[in-house]
């Protein structure tokens, strides 16, 4: 059987303005003002207080890299024509950038992007210049088509601001 835990206690003086942000703050969360306080502190001191903000941050870099303007613009390119014309080396770049959306894409928009990477990867390996040709774009049978408007959708909510009403 573990021991409890003591607990102390601290008394601090607040600024009008900072006690009721606390308290509205708590309330979001559906917590005691002490309970939002302690694990305020708590996430301060083991380092995760502003991982949310690193992870927001990280995500709105890579969103808005050249380097995934790039692969979106080729891929809806690739809406209209199919056809192979990339070099070896731009095939490498959008499957680099394909490779890093994991991190910053909710699970179901990722595997939207390994049908472009799969693809990519095959068009990559083929000798003959006449198979060279992307089925993400369209869907065959033996591959399905990339949902364009999950991509979309996702891209024009992305990061719109959570309008809170105020506490009193």
């Amino acid at each position: 059987m573990t021991k409890p835990t003591r607990q102390s206690s601290i008394n601090l003086k607040l600024p009008d303005d900072l006690k009721e942000k606390t308290k509205i703050r708590a309330h979001i969360k559906q917590q005691t003002v002490s309970k939002f306080i302690r694990e305020l502190l708590s996430s301060h001191f083991d380092g995760t207080l502003c991982k949310s903000d690193v992870d927001k941050n990280a995500r709105q870099s890579f969103i808005n890299s050249t380097e995934f303007l790039k692969l979106i613009v080729w891929m809806y390119t690739k809406k209209s024509s199919n056809a192979f014309k990339e070099t070896q080396l731009d095939l490498e770049s959008y499957i680099e950038t394909l490779k890093k959306t994991a991190p910053h894409f909710p699970k179901e928009l990722v595997s939207e992007f390994d049908k472009v990477l799969f693809d990519l990867i095959r068009v990559s390996k083929e000798e003959s210049e006449y198979s060279k040709d992307y089925k993400f774009s369209k869907g065959y049978r033996s591959a399905l088509e990339f949902n364009y408007e999950l991509l979309e959708k996702y891209l024009l909510d992305f990061e719109t601001p959570m309008i809170v009403s105020s506490f009193k």
